[in-house]
């Protein structure tokens, strides 16, 4: 579902801009874009008993992947939908270090905060972030007291000429189902709502020739 979700995304997108003046792609050219996706990682950095899981293996097979598309000229944006969080105990009581730190090392460009990723307290998910090299995206979180964002709601990507805005959404259910001890201050916005009213800004800045695909975790 969400591979079709996406590129029904990313083909309105191109027919949408299409023919604006201002561009670096070239209309008559073939691109070739290549969107890895994981979601529901839950602390995974080990190998289980049964040989399932394990970071190292992941790494091995998008290694193997970009190599493949890259021959072919093509490019690879490799996205998650969040929860890291939340899994083993190896991982839960080093507040998913190894986790944040392997994802960098595997070359993650982009991630939508999950629910999960509020089952610490604040300060834990903005240490993981500065573990993080990659841009941690929500654009439906906002805190309440100042009616601010508290995380990028994109990150824009250029490949081969196309720029691509990524953007995180979380599901609303975090307000019902998370720790209200950790996420009082913190406002859960329709993310329905909220993708709408982005991309229309987004798309305002038509000169950008942008496309648009969003990453998210179980709002859409």
């Amino acid at each position: 579902m969400f591979k079709s979700v996406l590129s029904a995304a990313i083909i309105a997108s191109l027919a949408g801009c299409a023919t604006q003046p201002e561009q670096e792609w070239n209309a008559d050219e073939t691109y070739k874009l290549t969107i890895l996706h994981t979601n529901d990682h839950h602390g995974r950095f080990w190998e289980n008993k049964y040989g399932e899981y394990g970071m190292a293996a992941r790494k091995t097979l998008i290694d193997q992947i970009r190599s493949d598309v890259e021959a072919e000229g093509g490019s690879v944006l490799l996205l998650s939908g969040g929860d890291i969080n939340t899994g083993v105990p190896e991982s839960d009581l080093q507040d998913a270090e190894p986790d944040f730190k392997g994802m960098s090392m595997i070359g993650y460009d982009a991630m939508a905060l999950g629910n999960h990723e509020f089952d610490n307290p604040l300060e834990v998910l903005f240490k993981q972030k500065e573990w993080a090299n990659f841009p941690m995206l929500s654009a439906n979180i906002y805190d309440k007291e100042t009616s601010e964002r508290l995380f990028d709601a994109y990150h824009m990507f250029d490949k081969q000429g196309i720029k691509i805005a990524v953007i995180g959404l979380t599901t609303e259910d975090t307000a019902k189902i998370g720790n209200p001890e950790y996420i009082g201050g913190i406002e859960f916005r329709d993310p329905k709502v909220e993708a709408k009213k982005l991309i229309a800004e987004l798309k305002r800045d038509r000169k950008t020739g942008s496309y648009f695909c969003c990453d998210s975790h179980g709002s859409l």
